[in-house]
């Protein structure tokens, strides 16, 4: 129906349309309030109406269920309209005030329906020009569309053609990496072996020559005992019966020194062959060297290639929408989840990697959108929606989001995050106080307490106190550390404990308090950094088989959740425990350095260089599209299994892991997270 139609049909009849814009038939929800021309002020409750048709100078609007007052008052003509127009794809609503120019009613009784001929009165130009724009580019539309389909299909046909090639690059590069870190993880084994057989050797030629010794003094002791029974036989020849007994000595004494001669040429035998297999041995580390020299320089390259792969997995897999970071691809129970935990080592991914936007993005969420429960945020939420999908909140996973913030505002010098990152803090205490030992419980709800927790804690309160010189944290984390002597360092076994009461062997316990507190406080607390890493070595250390996504069977060597034998399903390499003893044989190694005992350093490095190889041997090419085929690293040798500590490894054969590929991250640019650099 046209507007001159319409004029006619109401005894007010609307005025000769001389605007020179035409209307546009639009849709757009509009809220309006009738108010007092004079007072400006309102005559009813806010209404809504919908757009019929649309122009620069007015609006047609259609209005339902008008109450009678309300409808004397159109008739009347007698007040103006506050409206506000929400325009689609718009962030602010457009405000303006409006005069009734004509008015229809197109329905009578319950409910009625009117519609209202609006000029305005008052409305910013800008906002003006900009819903006349928005109407004419939906009439547009249509066109547009078909016009972009026709460039997009095109696009994606360029685009697949140049995705198919990447992929099938990337892919390459994975099976190159696969196949020499198993190479070069069989040389560091061989040179490790060769230096412990060296040192075994070295250790019986060191014991022969002792007993060389001891078997000199003891003839040169026999030589004397014969002197002495000579003597005395001579002084008691007259004594038959002694005369007799010195003889059966002297017997006894001669027998006893050709017997250790015996011994000694043996000996001297023996050390000829040792020196004989040091001097093979020698020879056979250099030749081992020289092999793994001439690897590495191939190695090297291929290693950063994939390295940077990882990361710009990691990076692909962030949702624009909310700036969070997919936990694993490829396990549908676990699809478009973003543990807090993991959303930490993103963000220190994209911190140490100077990658401040991808970073702010995810603390954007924490800061702006995330729902909180109990005080806290909460251990997992939707990466697409933002919405909570676990609602439990553990100490743990907020710690660590601390830790991001933290390590953040340090890199980049900005303070935008860093109240977030107090607000946990404050959270904490509180906590902490809660407990006569000022220990940290798994969470508000929970009363158990972690070992975990509690080293997380520690860092976290020290890197605070750091940035803020704030007292309140530096008395936090002198409390915390007195919780960890009094109930997570067991001295008997030179270890550490799970948790409070816990004597479970947990890996990660290991790792992470040569992390967080470092090796010369342990010492000083009477913790041997060195027997709790031996300790993680003798029974956390597991040989197992993992299948490539080539179907290649190959050994793979590094660290179990725990104790693997006291578990009915075997041995399993973690990707991200092992890289996390990675970072803690690093830390060894720069101590020692830093004290000048460079055969220990060299030790721990080899330790480190060994098990990093071991773990890039499970490299696995991105099966997703938003992948590319990049490199990643699944989160254990084995899918579904129990951890041993009331969690299962995710599912799926090929599911990369946002943990396991960013602490591999760490581990290679030797980074600790729970260090303030």
């Amino acid at each position: 129906m046209s507007a001159k139609d319409l004029s006619t049909k109401n005894k007010n009849p609307k005025p000769v349309d001389n605007r020179k814009y035409i209307r546009l038939n639009v849709v757009f929800p509009v809220e309006f309030q009738f108010i007092d021309p004079e007072t400006s002020g309102s005559i009813s409750e806010i209404k809504q109406g919908f757009t019929r048709d649309i122009g620069k100078g007015g609006i047609c609007l259609e209005v339902n269920n008008l109450e009678e007052g309300l409808e004397q008052v159109i008739k009347d003509g007698k007040a103006k309209l506050d409206i506000r127009l929400h325009v689609p794809l718009s962030r602010p609503e457009t405000k303006a005030i409006a005069k009734i120019a004509w008015h229809e009613k197109i329905k009578s009784g319950y409910p009625n329906k009117y519609l209202l001929g609006l000029s305005f009165v008052q409305i910013d130009p800008k906002d003006s020009k900009r819903i006349y724009f928005h109407a004419t580019r939906v009439i547009l539309t249509p066109a547009i569309i078909a016009v972009f389909f026709f460039f997009l299909i095109l696009g994606l046909a360029y685009f697949y053609s140049i995705d198919f090639k990447t992929q099938s690059e990337n892919r390459k590069l994975v099976e190159e990496l696969s196949r020499l870190s198993t190479k070069k993880s069989e040389l560091e084994k061989r040179l490790m072996d060769l230096d412990k057989e060296n040192e075994a050797v070295g250790c019986k030629i060191v014991l022969n020559e002792d007993k060389i010794e001891k078997y000199k003094t003891q003839i040169k002791d026999l030589e004397k005992i014969v002197g002495d029974a000579k003597k005395k036989d001579r002084l008691i020849a007259y004594l038959k019966e002694d005369k007799e007994k010195a003889k059966e000595v002297i017997k006894h004494v001669l027998y006893q020194r050709a017997r250790f001669n015996r011994k000694m040429g043996k000996l001297g035998k023996e050390n000829i062959y040792l020196q004989d297999r040091v001097g093979k041995l020698s020879n056979q580390r250099i030749s081992t060297e020289d092999n793994l020299k001439e690897l590495l320089s191939s190695f090297n390259t291929v290693e950063e290639k994939n390295i940077s792969g990882m990361y710009k997995w990691i990076k692909n897999h962030q949702n624009r929408r909310t700036g969070l970071v997919m936990s694993y691809e490829g396990d549908k129970n676990l699809e478009e989840w973003a543990f807090t935990y993991d959303q930490s080592l993103a963000c220190q991914c994209f911190t140490l990697m100077k990658d401040q936007d991808d970073a702010k993005e995810i603390l954007d969420f924490y800061k702006n959108r995330a729902e909180t429960s109990e005080g806290a945020f909460a251990n997992a939420y939707d990466s697409h929606t933002g919405k909570i999908v676990e609602y439990n909140v553990h100490s743990g996973p907020n710690i660590w989001l601390g830790i991001a913030i933290a390590q953040y505002t340090k890199k980049f010098k900005d303070e935008a995050y860093l109240s977030v990152a107090e607000n946990i803090g404050r959270w904490l205490i509180l906590l902490q106080k809660q407990d006569k030992d000022f220990g940290i419980r798994g969470g508000p709800k929970f009363e158990w307490f972690s070992t975990e927790h509690n080293l997380d804690a520690y860092a976290f309160f020290g890197m605070l106190y750091k940035i803020t010189l704030d007292d309140a944290y530096l008395e936090a984390q002198n409390r915390t550390l007195e919780w960890l002597k009094k109930n997570s360092f067991n001295r008997l076994e030179c270890r550490i404990n799970r948790g409070k009461g816990d004597a479970t062997i947990a890996t990660d316990t290991f790792a992470w308090a040569i992390a967080a507190l470092g090796p010369q406080l342990l010492k000083e607390y009477n913790m041997d950094p060195d027997q709790i890493m031996d300790f993680a070595e003798t029974n956390c250390l597991v040989t197992t088989d993992y299948i490539r996504q080539d179907g290649e069977n190959v050994k793979v060597t590094g660290f179990d959740f725990g104790k693997y034998e006291h578990l009915a399903r075997g041995g399993i390499v973690s990707t991200e425990w092992t890289s996390q003893m990675v970072v803690s044989f690093r830390i060894m190694a720069d101590y020692y350095k830093g004290n000048s005992e460079f055969n220990k350093a060299s030790y721990y490095n080899k330790k480190s260089d060994f098990y990093l190889s071991e773990i890039e041997k499970m490299v696995i090419s991105s099966p997703s599209k938003i992948g590319q085929g990049q490199g990643c690293l699944p989160y254990a040798t084995q899918d579904d299994v129990d951890t041993g500590h009331g969690w299962r490894v995710s599912h799926g054969t090929r599911t990369g892991s946002t943990a396991g590929t960013a602490y591999t991250i760490f581990a290679k640019y030797k980074y600790n997270p729970l260090a303030l650099e």
